[in-house]
């Protein structure tokens, strides 16, 4: 499948998420529940004001990342942070080119940790400089960076990252309250 195809693609309403990697449609999941759900937006709400406070950056949810045309590779991080947003227009599904400079993955018990490696070698490939992958099993966050180096935030630290987004910070705790 094309890049093109997949972006005329639409998802039957089976409840599972779907990417194209390397040209194959690959069933991801079923959609997440409300602990994820409620994770996600609260980060979005707090990276959101981040990006108002700042005006720097725009944050997006659902949306799906060109990762390469061939062999063709569709992503749909949870969350992206542009830092440098681009513009969408006339590409295919109005997706972006490429990867954010900042994915978000909230996982989930159906995720696989050979599958999220892959995503995340993907997202590096395609130009991110910071995956977070966010546990609220373990309730963690794990920054990994292109270089292959990472910090783990456990609840009672501060999460902070201020190479790229300066000023911006979190306290675990917060985060996993609810």
């Amino acid at each position: 499948m094309t890049v093109e195809e997949y972006a005329r693609f639409e998802e039957p309403e089976d409840g599972y998420k779907y990417e194209l990697v390397r040209g194959v449609l690959m069933v991801q999941e079923p959609s997440p529940g409300y602990p994820h759900g409620s994770l996600q937006a609260d980060l979005v709400w707090r990276l959101g004001n981040w990006v108002r406070q700042t005006g720097r950056g725009k944050v997006a949810v659902g949306m799906g990342c060109i990762i390469r045309m061939t062999p063709a590779t569709v992503r749909g991080p949870d969350i992206c942070i542009f830092l440098e947003p681009g513009s969408w227009e006339n590409t295919p599904g109005n997706w972006a080119k490429g990867a954010p400079e900042i994915a978000i993955e909230v996982l989930s018990p159906s995720n696989r940790p050979g599958a999220m490696r892959e995503k995340m070698r993907d997202y590096f490939e395609a130009g991110a400089l910071r995956v977070w992958m966010v546990d609220p099993k373990t309730r963690t966050v794990i920054i990994h960076r292109a270089d292959g180096s990472e910090t783990i935030f456990r609840e009672g630290d501060r999460l902070e990252d201020p190479e790229v987004l300066p000023g911006f910070v979190l306290e675990l705790e917060e985060l996993f309250e609810g």
